[in-house]
């Protein structure tokens, strides 16, 4: 099994058309996904590199683009290749988040079936005090809540109620089809989304809470996991980045200048779950149960099935 750092594949590498040989390349990659980059951008990526190598630009300039269509909010348009391998990944990861996605090329598309369903773990990040649309903090505030009464304890008391067969309302904006169409191009369309979506069942098999602090209270507890650089940068800077005198958060408006505002207290969670489990749903959950709300700020997928980062 071949793994591969998203990062490393670069136009180092040979450009390869689609010959004979080409053609019977199988097998799964691991790919060491960045976020600000949709899954469906990575899988582009390997069809213009290994299958259509007269498109071979390095990932740096890939990502790049595909990161400022996004942040103008321009349609991303696919090009369409008559001579292409065969791509599929083993589970979605949200443009936002990092880590772990498993690409299968040819015949490796029929072996990732496993990996939808088998075991994944995730490190989550969430502020509380603050709920939205999305449940997480690419979402319009929805709710504020007062944060100045919740402590760890009483985190830690609520966490084992998410263990275990649970079930999950998927989030709004999620990539889960219903009627033909994805959830997510119901909301940004602006349409109601149908009434008559049910909870999903998933399971957890563990939750352990790394990390707490309040800041109103200057309590803390655990110790936080410190990110990767490349992510620790990214979720700390951009549009992410605090700005004093940034104002206080409104009703309606994006969430997103105030996923790193110091006064909102943070948590930070390590989840063992099987396949279909959204996290966003499980920090918003949570969030609900304490009464102050609660939005993921950064989620990276460690390990799926064998593979780890």
């Amino acid at each position: 099994m071949l793994r591969a750092a998203a990062a490393e594949v670069t136009a180092q590498q040979a450009t390869v058309r689609l010959t004979a040989a080409a053609a019977s390349l199988n097998g799964i990659f691991a790919v060491n996904k960045p976020p600000g980059i949709s899954c469906t951008g990575v899988l582009d990526y390997f069809k213009r590199n290994v299958g259509h190598g007269a498109d071979h630009v390095p990932f740096s300039e890939h990502f790049a683009r595909e990161r400022h269509l996004r942040r103008t909010g321009k349609k991303i348009r696919r090009q369409k290749y008559s001579l292409t391998l065969r791509v599929g990944h083993g589970g979605t990861l949200d443009v936002e988040a990092a880590g772990v996605l498993l690409v299968g090329i040819s015949k490796g598309c029929k072996l990732l079936g496993g990996y939808l369903a088998g075991g994944k773990t995730y490190l989550a990040t969430a502020r509380l005090g603050v709920a939205t649309d999305s449940y997480d903090s690419e979402g319009k505030i929805v709710g504020i809540g007062a944060t100045a009464g919740v402590t760890g304890e009483a985190l830690q008391a609520t966490i084992p109620r998410f263990v275990g067969q649970i079930e999950q309302m998927p989030p709004i904006y999620s990539a889960l089809k219903f009627n033909g169409k994805r959830l997510y191009e119901y909301a940004r369309g602006g349409e109601p989304v149908p009434p008559d979506i049910m909870p999903r069942l998933a399971y957890v098999g563990d939750i352990k809470l790394l990390h707490f602090e309040n800041p109103a209270t200057q309590q803390q507890l655990g110790q936080r996991v410190t990110l990767p650089a490349q992510y620790a940068d990214y979720y700390a800077g951009g549009r992410y980045e605090w700005i004093e005198g940034a104002g206080e958060m409104r009703l309606g408006e994006v969430m997103t200048p105030f996923a790193n505002c110091p006064s909102l207290p943070r948590f930070q969670m390590l989840v063992q779950c099987g396949g279909g489990v959204y996290i966003r749903s499980l920090v918003h959950d949570i969030g609900a149960i304490l009464g102050c709300g609660a939005s993921m700020v950064s989620l990276v997928r460690m390990t799926q099935g064998p593979i780890h980062l």
